[in-house]
């Protein structure tokens, strides 16, 4: 499977782990899915934020059923470019499969596709 470029950990999709394990205020990206018969984790849905990329997560509790996730802070530009590339490599098994969204007035282009 093509790496998320996430690291190793997965962690379960709770509020109290992600306020254990997600520092604040951080921009950045997260996969949500679930793990197959061998362990191996599979990514449902990408997300990234270029302000709080914990704060997101936790939005999406409840909207959505997915039992673990991963995540990667950096900064607002490199959030954007690892979501438009987790895009284009999952893009045909995610259930979000719209490309992400440049923040209002940034002027970020997807590096792939121009978009």
């Amino acid at each position: 499977m093509p790496d998320l470029h996430m690291g190793d950990a997965v962690y379960r999709f709770q509020a109290d782990v992600i306020e254990r394990v997600v520092r604040p205020g951080q921009p950045g990206n997260y996969a949500l899915g679930e793990r197959d018969d061998a362990g191996q984790f599979y990514p449902l849905f990408i997300g990234w934020s270029h302000r709080d990329v914990a704060a997101e997560l936790k939005s999406r509790l409840g909207t959505v059923t997915f039992s673990f996730f991963k995540f990667t802070t950096s900064g607002p530009r490199n959030a954007y470019d690892l979501a438009c590339a987790n895009y284009h490599t999952f893009g045909a098994q995610l259930q979000n499969g719209s490309h992400p969204e440049a923040p209002p007035g940034s002027g970020y282009t997807c590096f792939l596709c121009g978009r």
